[in-house]
């Protein structure tokens, strides 16, 4: 029987929303936080979930029959526009599977380019997923991203939690306000990157700003850094963007040592992440003086920038008919802790995922 892809109808939306809290999803453990309790459940499947799912975000849907096999659900923040969940129910190393997989993530990368808003895309993905997930978005044209793949963790409190080194000073900053700035720090985090490719994690991670505390580090009265504060369960995380000449300093290490035991609050454990593979691997040794352990990261991010052909006054009536479209789960997102379905990283959702999962 012949696959279809499409959007989804209101009935099939509902149909995926069950499909989410049965366990049928890219994020199993994120869908347990709601599934596990009733009033959680009850307000996903009934309020948030038809209106994020059927309303703000678009959800494409691969049906054979009557019967949904997969399903990407896309949603939108700023320039980025990337997975919030997916899920496809077939083995991709069996028959035409991968092949089917494939044409249902080129539908949506097809749908968001077609809108001619979001110039970059994102597909949010478990790092122990299944090979055939790789290999299709490799053919598809997305690239792996440097992009807080590799994390520290450890036991609070810490073994260091010294003042700040002379000179250095963490401000309080408004994180809705703090998206440019944060641009203007991310050459120097990516010092070897091109300039687009900045500009495409920048776009991405600027989602799950509103769900985290950022803190500007100053030596000498000069910016020189930011410090991401996120809080889930009993866990502190921490995403540090330093410039290289920090990199595995005893001075960024106090800094860090400092952040934990001043945020620890309620919080037993750190999680500490970089934005790139070259600070966490320049700074390792020095973090595990504090006893903090390596890890991969549990997400992986791969990323596209699109093409659109529309003339930008086509692009400005197409924001107009989404007015309010830019979505970030979930609606309260605004609060200081990051949300379940998010990182996570940023994230949110797949997409925070991208700065707190």
């Amino acid at each position: 029987m012949a696959i279809e892809i499409g959007i989804a109808t209101p009935a099939q939306i509902r149909e995926v929303l069950n499909l989410l809290v049965s366990g049928v999803t890219s994020d199993v453990s994120s869908m347990e936080e709601i599934a596990g309790s009733w009033w959680r459940r009850f307000l996903f499947l009934r309020w948030f979930g038809p209106r994020f799912l059927g309303k703000q975000m678009d959800t494409i849907v691969a049906t054979e029959g009557d019967s949904i096999i997969g399903f990407v659900i896309i949603q939108y923040d700023g320039d980025a526009a990337g997975t919030f969940d997916w899920a496809f129910l077939e083995p991709l190393d069996e028959g035409d599977n991968r092949e089917d997989f494939a044409d249902l993530i080129d539908t949506a990368l097809d749908h968001v380019e077609d809108q001619g808003i979001h110039p970059y895309f994102y597909f949010g993905f478990a790092t122990a997923s299944p090979p055939e997930v790789t290999q299709v978005l490799e053919e598809l044209g997305l690239g792996w991203a440097d992009y807080q793949n590799f994390q520290m963790v450890g036991d609070l409190p810490l073994r260091e939690s010294p003042s700040l080194p002379e000179g250095l000073r963490i401000t309080t900053q408004i994180s809705a306000r703090f998206s440019a700035k944060m641009a203007e720090f991310l050459p120097s985090v990516y010092p070897e990157t091109a300039p687009e490719e900045t500009e495409l994690l920048s776009s991405i991670h600027s989602s799950t700003l509103r769900s985290s505390k950022v803190f500007l580090i100053l030596q000498e009265g000069n910016e020189i850094g930011f410090v991401q504060q996120f809080r889930w369960r009993d866990e502190l995380r921490l995403l540090l963007a330093t410039p290289p000449s920090l990199w595995g300093t005893e001075e960024e290490r106090q800094i860090v040592a400092n952040l934990a035991g001043t945020l620890q609050g309620k919080t037993r454990r750190l999680r500490l992440r970089t934005f790139g593979e070259r600070h966490m691997d320049k700074s390792r040794p020095s973090f595990e003086i504090l006893g903090l352990e390596w890890q991969q990261a549990p997400w992986r991010r791969w990323v596209v920038a699109l093409e659109s052909e529309e003339t930008p006054a086509e692009q400005e009536e197409t924001k107009s008919q989404r007015r309010g479209y830019d979505t970030v789960w979930p609606p309260e997102a605004q609060s200081s802790d990051p949300d379940p379905k998010g990182d996570d990283d940023g994230t949110t959702s797949n997409s925070e995922r991208q700065a707190t999962d």
